[in-house]
């Protein structure tokens, strides 16, 4: 399948983690990437149209894969409001409520969320649950200023997203 496949050309690149955009759970295409040396942040919630219980599920099935780096929450849901028309204070308490599930549920990995841009700081503080921040830079060729200004805004790690 396209796990066996895409995971060659990956490990060629020299990738040793990727971001799924929904949640992998399939046991075989996390051995396929394990064997690789690949790593999984693994999306478990993308969707406010998703349930709370399709999250708890997820996380448990495979929590004790040794290709789980850490478990994901949204997708710039800053500007897609969760997909489903909720407001930005909506967005924010359910991607709080989320986080806080998979930290119920599970101890031994981070949890992280992906924001477009630079989220402000009362963003940061009320997502106490999140241990660490993608962002998805619309910077052109360079980041800028965005890794100083990260700095600035908080010290919990954060990766380029996209």
């Amino acid at each position: 399948g396209f796990a066996k496949t895409d995971s060659a050309l990956m490990s060629a690149l020299g990738a040793n983690a990727v971001r799924t955009y929904g949640p992998l759970t399939d046991l075989d295409v996390l051995d396929v990437l394990w064997r690789r040396g690949i790593y999984v942040l693994n999306t478990v919630y993308i969707s406010s149209n998703d349930t709370i219980d399709s999250v708890a599920l997820s996380v448990r099935a495979v929590m004790h894969h040794p290709s789980i780096l850490m478990w994901v929450v949204g997708n710039e849901w800053n500007y897609n409001k969760l997909y489903s028309g909720m407001d930005s204070e909506r967005a924010l308490s359910r991607v709080a409520e989320v986080a806080q599930l998979i930290k119920a549920i599970d101890q031994t990995h981070p949890v992280a969320t992906v924001y477009g841009m630079l989220p402000k700081r009362a963003q940061v503080e009320s997502l106490r649950h999140v241990d660490v921040w993608g962002i998805i830079a619309y910077t052109g060729i360079s980041f800028g200023d965005l890794f100083a200004d990260w700095s600035r805004l908080s010290k919990k790690p954060m990766f380029v997203a996209e």
